[in-house]
């Protein structure tokens, strides 16, 4: 998380390359994990054979950078507006009793604990790593093989484009991408999210599944955050890159809170 941004002048392609690479690699995982999409699935999935299998939802760890601490929701919200505009999340999340200011999340506590040493060392902010983990959960499902996979390949989606999130944010920061490239990936991730959510809410069965209800709405909901930054055309790089961040982390931490409850 850069909250001083130095640009280099250099020969690189042009975003709308960039984008056009970034959007091949999107689908490439978008076709690897969407095995249940396509309607001639869903008509025939009803008459498919029902298969005992075992699934494993595989853990799922993040390193949140917090910004501040404080003691009620509203002062929270007051300290993360001044980090909207700087690149930061500003996303504002209960902990313990206590309410963060959460400013961007990493997949390694070195990385986390580095940003927020830097943060306090540079800026003098009281910033620091909280950790989020869920354990594998391991699930024995009885239901076609098509559905299965729909569920195995939703929950593939949701932990790629929380990726996905991270590294356009860190490309807009080092501008190895613009504003318009990220609003177009934005967009793919929008539709593809949005097609999975589809394909799995109409699988005969999935609405009294716990797991296939909870990991559609979380599709959803990540497809809304994914078409709000898609559309918003008058925030620069710097904006974009926070509103991505927030989005990871609220993104991850569905996910999160899902399979706490699943696995509860």
């Amino acid at each position: 998380m850069n909250m001083t941004r130095v640009r280099v002048r250099r020969e690189r392609p042009t975003a709308l390359a960039l984008a056009v690479a970034l959007c091949v690699t999107m689908l490439v995982v978008y076709v690897l994990t969407l095995d249940a999409k396509g309607p001639e699935v869903v008509q025939s999935v009803a008459a498919a054979p029902r298969v005992t299998r075992e699934i494993t939802l595989e853990p799922l760890s993040g390193w949140c950078v917090s910004m501040a601490t404080c003691k009620s929701q509203q002062e929270a919200r007051l300290q993360a507006s001044a980090w909207v505009g700087r690149g930061a999340a500003g996303c504002v999340r209960e902990f313990d009793g206590e309410w963060r200011v959460l400013g961007a999340i990493y997949d390694s506590r070195r990385e986390a604990e580095r940003v927020s040493k830097r943060l306090t060392d540079d800026e003098g902010i009281p910033a620091e790593a909280v950790p989020l983990e869920a354990k594998a959960i391991k699930l024995r499902v009885t239901a076609p093989q098509t559905q299965i996979e729909a569920v195995a390949g939703a929950d593939a989606l949701l932990r790629a484009q929380t990726r996905q999130m991270g590294a356009a944010a860190m490309q807009l920061d080092k501008g190895e991408i613009n504003a318009d490239a990220a609003r177009t990936l934005c967009a793919l991730a929008a539709t593809e999210a949005s097609e999975m959510a589809e394909a799995l809410g109409a699988i005969p069965g999935a609405a009294e599944n716990a797991l296939c209800t909870g990991l559609e709405a979380r599709l959803i909901e990540l497809a809304q955050m994914q078409d709000t930054v898609a559309g918003s055309v008058r925030a620069d790089a710097t904006a974009l890159s926070g509103m991505l961040r927030c989005a990871q982390i609220e993104n991850f931490m569905g996910q999160w809170a899902l399979m706490k409850g699943v696995g509860g």
